[in-house]
């Protein structure tokens, strides 16, 4: 192998390949390496975790000899990060491979490739979905996965083909996000897909960078692909259960909606958090006539803000983790939107904050 490319694209394709590598792959060290082959049309560099795998493709400046390399992920990153020339140049003799540029040489082991495991291109259903409304649903919902690796059956984000809609949908069952959006084609029969909270990461920064308007889902048995501009990231799916969320919209439907500015009520939240502390995270919500009322009492203090709300029903106490409320007013700020519906339900039902019927987002109070 003798090529040259630009160092951003190809820092750009390592540092996206190096997201699914382990740091210290102890039963398979060969993973801790990502393959390079270059031919005439450009180069691809390869990572695979064994549960996920990922392809990328990268332009060359000039290709003097075609070849197939490994080369460890993590060094392979840390010099083009701090390379400070515009042009690299990979030259593998023998079991050495030379990356050079201006003012710079290293010498790195290139292993023998023969025992990497490939990354398969999947064949299955194929769907065409609009890049933003992909990353827009994930970013929506993400959030409200479980961060328990221990819990994987939770530590996991479901993607659903329901008609015409895609739907995605997180919970750590305290909470549960559900986003979906109208598609421009249909499906008969339902397809689910339930990614685990590892690919999420990678998959946001494929769509972040991504330049075509769609990307290209395809559904197998047990896996997922996503194929994008310049390569495709294969993904294993979980096999797990989650709530029937459709229903859970449906039972709340008659409660009449609070309508409160997104603005106000964070700064609220913000005020209260104040004076919360790792052994007292909790506040308080009372909801009574012509007012809605946050209070605070920890060791650090006492404090109370009050919000005016359209609500003439019975008094309503309940314990609530103002994270988790700050955590879904943030995406809601984020695209710019000024105001959301508020349900309050009863002391030991779910909190349910919408900005419009398809963003929704439950919440359990706490037990005082």
């Amino acid at each position: 192998m003798n090529i040259t490319c630009h160092q951003n694209e190809l820092l750009k394709a390592v540092g996206l390949l190096t997201q699914i590598i382990s740091n210290k792959p102890q039963s398979r060290p060969i993973l801790a390496n990502i393959l390079l082959e270059s031919t005439k049309d450009g180069l691809t560099l390869s990572a695979t975790n064994l549960e996920m795998g990922l392809k990328v493709n990268v332009p060359l400046e000039q290709s003097f000899e075609d070849g197939v390399i490994l080369l460890p992920a993590h060094q392979l990153l840390g010099i083009l990060r701090e390379s400070p020339s515009e042009s690299i140049r990979l030259e593998v003799i023998e079991r050495t491979a030379i990356m050079s540029g201006e003012n710079f040489q290293y010498k790195l082991p290139a292993y023998a490739n023969e025992e990497f495991p490939d990354v398969p291109e999947l064949e299955g259903s194929e769907h065409r979905v609009p890049t933003q409304i992909l990353q827009r649903i994930l970013k929506e919902v993400s959030f409200a996965m479980n961060r328990d690796k221990n819990r994987f059956q939770l530590n996991s984000l479901l993607l659903c083909f329901e008609g015409s809609y895609l739907e995605g949908v997180a919970t750590d069952q305290v909470r549960l996000a559900y986003s979906k959006s109208l598609l421009e084609d249909s499906v008969e029969k339902e397809e689910v897909m339930i990614l685990p909270s590892k690919s999420i990461p990678v998959i946001n920064t494929i769509l972040s960078d991504e330049h075509e308007e769609s990307v290209q889902v395809i559904k197998g048995d047990s896996q997922l692909t996503i194929k994008f501009n310049n390569g495709y990231f294969i993904i294993r799916l979980v096999d797990a259960q989650f709530p029937n969320y459709r229903s859970a919209f449906s039972n709340f439907a008659s409660v009449p909606d609070l309508m409160i500015n997104t603005q106000r009520f964070s700064q609220a939240m913000r005020q209260m958090m104040l004076l919360t502390c790792e052994n007292a995270k909790n506040i308080m919500m009372i909801l009574e006539s012509g007012l809605l009322t946050l209070k605070v009492s920890t060791p650090l203090g006492e404090g109370k803000t009050e919000i005016k709300v359209d609500y003439e029903g019975e008094a309503i106490t309940l314990g609530i983790n103002p994270q988790f409320v700050q955590d879904f007013l943030k995406e809601v700020g984020s695209q710019s939107i000024d105001t959301i519906r508020l349900k309050v339900v009863g002391s030991r039902k779910p909190i349910i904050m919408s900005p419009h019927d398809d963003y929704v987002y439950f919440m359990s109070p706490i037990s005082s």
